[in-house]
């Protein structure tokens, strides 16, 4: 079990050695999912002209969608974004979630209102009012 997990930890630290730039997302799909979601960003690299890693805690569904961008690739860098707006839209549109365990932050911001209905974007707000009612605590991140 040890050699496995070794192994696992191994991956996302063999994706930095490349010395592309990793833009690791941290998706959640259904089981019934993942073919579909490996299919899926195949395409996304084929289109994009970005190489696309996928790995991950397959038995809950969460996984490490990684662009490994090449900076130095002006079209890449470009794409990135598009690349990202796709790949959220589509593990939404199945039911997916767009962070599994690294949470929205500012990385995710722009994708917070298709993640989530109003009522519960309400009650966010909410929680963060009642626990920062001066607003210090990370100003103008994904609560802001």
């Amino acid at each position: 079990m040890e050699e496995l997990w070794a192994l696992r930890r191994e991956f996302s630290f063999s994706l930095r050695d490349t010395g592309l730039t990793k833009i690791n997302e941290d998706i959640v799909v259904p089981r019934s999912r993942l073919t579909d979601l490996f299919e899926f960003a195949a395409k996304l690299q084929d289109k994009h002209g970005i190489k696309i890693a996928c790995f991950g805690h397959a038995g809950d569904g969460n996984i490490h969608v990684n662009l490994m961008l090449d900076t130095n690739i002006a079209a890449q860098v470009a794409a990135k974004e598009e690349a990202l707006d796709e790949l959220f839209t589509q593990i939404l549109a199945w039911d997916g979630v767009i962070t599994g365990e690294h949470g929205i932050g500012l990385a995710k911001k722009p994708w917070w209102s298709l993640a989530v209905s109003p009522s519960a974007d309400q009650l966010h707000k909410a929680i963060k009012r009642a626990v920062d009612p001066n607003g210090i605590l990370n100003p103008g991140k994904f609560l802001g």
